[in-house]
């Protein structure tokens, strides 16, 4: 279950494109490093620490492959689809529709049509085509809020930071996300199985 919410937080972490709807087409390929940091607000109150290397290849990949993790969260796991909120794969993976404007920020809601637990997102995205805040809402009846800070990494608005909170029917938890060493036009590192 807590691999599922790292997932689920950090799905919503990032939006690429000058558009919510195209990707920039001169956005190129690139690698990153994530750092997580996981604090359970309920017993046994877990403090999980969490690093990543990602790959973004434009309409194709967007994932984080965990390179360390607790001994505890199952291997399989270790790779992370981000591509919820890139704009060039929402054709591929939901029914999406733009619902209003909330804080200058348009809002798009989303449907997934592969994925049975997502009963629906809301994604903020601001002007310069940026996911500001998002809320996920499960089956099971967890829900995930996200809030994003992003920065300008080689002329390209990116993420720096992700705050998520976390509940579930029995437990909650925050998260905090850094995305840092950005390398633009790197060659493929990540396996493109999850």
């Amino acid at each position: 279950m807590l691999m599922r919410i790292v997932h689920s937080v950090l799905a919503g972490s990032i939006l690429l494109g000058a558009s919510p709807l195209l990707a920039s087409p001169a956005l190129p390929s690139y690698t990153f490093h994530m750092d997580v940091t996981m604090r359970m607000h309920t017993f046994p109150w877990l403090r999980i620490g969490m690093e990543g290397d990602g790959e973004y290849r434009p309409g194709e990949l967007y994932q984080v492959r965990f390179t360390k993790t607790p001994w505890f969260l199952p291997q399989k796991s270790r790779a992370t689809d981000l591509s919820m909120l890139d704009p060039a794969m929402w054709t591929k993976h939901y029914r999406y529709e733009a619902t209003g404007k909330r804080d200058g920020d348009t809002i798009y809601t989303l449907h997934a049509l592969n994925d049975p637990t997502l009963q629906s997102a809301t994604v903020g995205v601001d002007a310069g085509g940026c996911v500001r805040d998002a809320d996920a809402n499960y089956t099971d009846g967890s829900h995930i809020h996200m809030s994003v800070t992003p920065a300008s990494v080689d002329g390209f608005m990116l993420p720096v930071s992700l705050v998520a909170d976390i509940t579930e029917p029995h437990a909650a938890f925050s998260a905090d996300a850094d995305f840092k060493n950005y390398v633009m036009g790197a060659a493929p590192t990540v396996s493109t199985t999850p």
